[in-house]
């Protein structure tokens, strides 16, 4: 993609499939990826200069609510973000437990009150990500504007889920990197992190000796699977289908009759960590 406008089209395209796919994410299932993440991220802020803002859980996004209460009773400052309009950068509010809420643009709650203040630790949620740290936000452009235009450099942590690590988000010179990225997987990533963690060399091995799947071969793997799937999974396999550049292949092949077991022998043959991700999250979808 050499424009633009294409790169803007690839990245509309990019959060239609990774929130249809974070929606149709089971509640429990999001819920136990959202505790995990939180774990990691608690004695990160316990350490982090602090007024920190977090932000209100919008279509799907890691609660971390709970979290928000906990470092409240410890004794931490908390804010939350205020949108006034697209193209405007965000203001922050004091929030506490049990504090006056009203709605906001896109109707998202936010303090009831006039006094704002200036975050020195800034929670940044992600629709998508690379491994530069490069954030693939909603599209306001709320979240970089802020960033260019706040008076004291503040520590933005992207919080996100490692199914929807992309390979790049097409980064342009307006696109702000984040110092780190928190996911239920790691709270380490930094600064050119290169997806799967190998073993030594093992980077420079073919491929195929080491057993990996191409995006052919996986594409075609995975296309048995639609003939059982829930209609409300799909966007799962529809997300892991756009991520490899291509539509699964349509087969007249009968759904695995052990779903667990099928994409148990196909996950280890998966290097790229998003997708890999990707595919354990639909495995525990499907299996009860």
């Amino acid at each position: 993609m050499t424009s633009w406008d294409q790169i803007k089209s690839w990245r509309k395209q990019a959060r239609k499939m990774i929130l249809a796919a974070r929606v149709a994410l089971p509640p429990t299932l999001r819920q136990g990826m959202t505790a995990a993440l939180m774990e990691r991220l608690h004695p990160l802020l316990k350490e982090a200069e602090p007024p920190i803002s977090f932000y209100w859980p919008f279509r799907g996004e890691p609660d971390l609510r709970p979290l928000m209460r906990v470092l409240a009773a410890e004794g931490i400052e908390l804010a939350l973000p205020v949108g006034r309009k697209l193209g405007e950068p965000l203001s922050f509010r004091p929030w506490e437990p049990g504090c006056a809420m009203t709605r906001g643009i896109w109707d998202i709650p936010i303090p009831a009150t006039d006094i704002e203040i200036l975050p020195r630790t800034i929670l940044a949620p992600l629709v998508g990500f690379d491994g530069e740290l490069y954030r693939l936000g909603y599209g306001g452009g709320f979240f970089d504007r802020t960033l260019a235009a706040i008076r004291e450099p503040a520590e933005v942590i992207g919080v996100g889920y490692a199914m929807f690590q992309l390979p790049s988000i097409m980064p342009q010179p307006h696109d702000v990197a984040m110092l780190r990225i928190v996911t239920e997987r790691s709270a380490a990533l930094s600064f050119g992190h290169d997806g799967a963690s190998p073993v030594c060399y093992a980077s420079e091995m073919d491929p195929a000796y080491a057993g990996e799947l191409g995006s052919d071969e996986l594409a075609f793997a995975l296309a048995p699977l639609e003939a059982g799937l829930p209609p409300e999974r799909k966007p799962l396999l529809d997300f892991v289908g756009w991520r490899l550049g291509q539509p699964l292949p349509e087969t007249p092949a009968a759904a695995p009759k052990d779903i667990d077991a099928y994409l148990g022998a196909i996950i280890p043959r998966v290097r790229d960590d998003g997708l890999h991700c990707a595919l354990k999250a639909l495995r525990a979808s499907l299996v009860p």
